[in-house]
């Protein structure tokens, strides 16, 4: 064996070994898989506050006495509500997904982003029983959006990471393990839920609406709730719960008013169309229920989400190209977007529910012991109708109609325009009970099946 050579080989070798490693920079123990989940994760996550006008119960003990000789009631005084929570982005034009009761029934919603941005948040929609819901803002440059991990992409003791801003400490990191898979949540002896996830990684307030992710950085689920009496138990609502719901909330026809006309679902890991509107442009392209989406635009879908997202990117007039199997067929469908066809939302609520409904007024809310955003009241009840079977009268107030908040005209269209003949609409209506000097109102849940 001739050495020298042999010496000079190694000395080649450790001279292109050392510029490789000045070139990729010394190799750090503390750059871990939880740093690396960190990074990749961060920036889509964001700050949200709210304000919230709310009404006083409290009524001066002659103010009854007072209405009755003169007629005249004065306006029970109110104050600003303040709240903080987290959100995550979810589509790079600046939709983001929190809990819905971080934004319930919010007068202001201001959206920070992780460079320190302020941003006027607009609610899209909701669902109170599933605590999920969706905002708008509107960056100048596209966001950051998370990945979501795979439903079933859960593993029992491996290390997650909640993201949020606790308390208003923004940007806060804390870890720990996935302790336990399909939790029940109770609420008042009630179980709300059966699919949670449960961490010791610290959750506090604030933290609610903000990520959940694993070492891969995607998001399992978005951090909900704790355990006010023990140290160490959190909960998540699960990746596939948002992933359904993302495929209804994030609907570009109440997101920005441009008719599609199908609705999808996921399936065993493929996105198929669950149902189509008579006379809509996907009808019109022939699109059937049980299509399995594959691309948009010549673009591979991921999931829903990922579908949805692609389709807020148009506008009406827009051609959008979709790419879909039929049984072993293969089909493109160039589908026309149309504007949302206009539908009074006091008219749909009449044929569909035998509701009329008028925004409150301030004589009106005064009158109820309620605040002006705070829903729309019931002015008139047909009797031959469902809201009137389930105990709706005149004088209640409706504050969310299948999960979306209504205030006025729009939000009760959009609530109500996808809802067919047959369907369970859950109304939350609030009642005013006088005790002694107090106004106490009751939020309850009402279950009414469309006509």
């Amino acid at each position: 064996m001739n050495f020298t050579k042999f010496g000079a080989g190694i000395l080649v070798l450790c001279q292109l070994t050392s510029a490789l490693a000045q070139v990729a920079g010394p190799a750090s123990p503390r750059r871990d898989a939880t740093v690396m989940a960190v990074e990749k994760a961060y920036r889509t996550v964001v700050n949200i506050s709210t304000e919230r006008i709310v009404a006083r119960g409290y009524r001066d003990p002659f103010e009854d006495l007072i209405y009755e000789f003169y007629g005249y009631r004065r306006a029970p005084k109110a104050y600003t509500s303040y709240s903080l929570g987290s959100g995550v982005v979810v589509e790079p034009g600046g939709y983001i997904v929190t809990n819905q009761h971080v934004v319930e029934r919010a007068s202001k919603i201001t959206v920070t982003t992780t460079d320190g941005t302020k941003h006027e948040g607009r609610y899209i929609n909701g669902s109170a029983k599933n605590d999920l819901a969706v905002l708008k803002i509107e960056p100048k440059a596209p966001l950051q959006a998370i990945e979501l991990a795979a439903d079933g992409d859960l593993l029992l003791g491996e290390t997650i990471i909640a993201l949020g801003d606790p308390y208003g400490l923004e940007n806060t990191i804390s870890r720990g393990v996935l302790s336990a898979k399909n939790r029940k949540a109770t609420w008042e002896g009630e179980v709300v839920f059966e699919d949670m996830l449960q961490t010791d990684a610290a959750i506090n307030p604030g933290n609610s609406g903000g990520p959940l992710i694993n070492l891969d950085g995607k998001l399992i689920g978005i951090n909900t709730a704790i355990v006010a009496e023990a140290q160490g138990i959190g909960f998540a609502i699960p990746v596939k719960r948002v992933r359904q719901m993302l495929g209804e909330l994030l609907s570009l026809e109440k997101g920005k008013g441009v008719w599609f006309g199908a609705q999808v679902t996921q399936r065993e890991g493929r996105v198929e169309i669950a149902s189509v509107q008579k006379g809509s442009p996907a009808e019109a392209a022939s699109l059937r229920t049980g299509d399995v989406v594959q691309q948009v635009d010549g673009e591979p879908v991921r999931d829903v989400v990922d579908f949805q997202g692609r389709l807020l990117r148009k506008a009406a007039g827009q051609t959008v190209t979709v790419g879909f199997a039929r049984g072993e067929k293969q089909f493109k469908a160039r589908v026309q977007l149309a504007a949302v066809p206009k539908v009074s939302g006091a008219e749909l609520a009449w044929q569909k529910l035998g509701l009329r409904l008028q925004p409150l007024t301030r004589e009106i809310a005064d009158e109820l012991g309620v605040s002006v955003g705070q829903g729309v009241v019931v002015v008139d009840v047909d009797r031959n109708g469902p809201a009137w079977d389930v105990g709706a009268r005149r004088g209640l107030v409706v504050a969310r109609v299948g999960g979306m908040d209504v205030r006025g005209e729009t939000e009760l269209a959009a609530a109500l325009a996808e809802v067919a003949t047959g369907d369970s609409v859950t109304l939350t209506v609030y009642t005013s009970v006088r005790r002694g000097r107090y106004v106490i109102q009751n939020a309850d849940n009402v279950r009414v099946k469309a006509r």
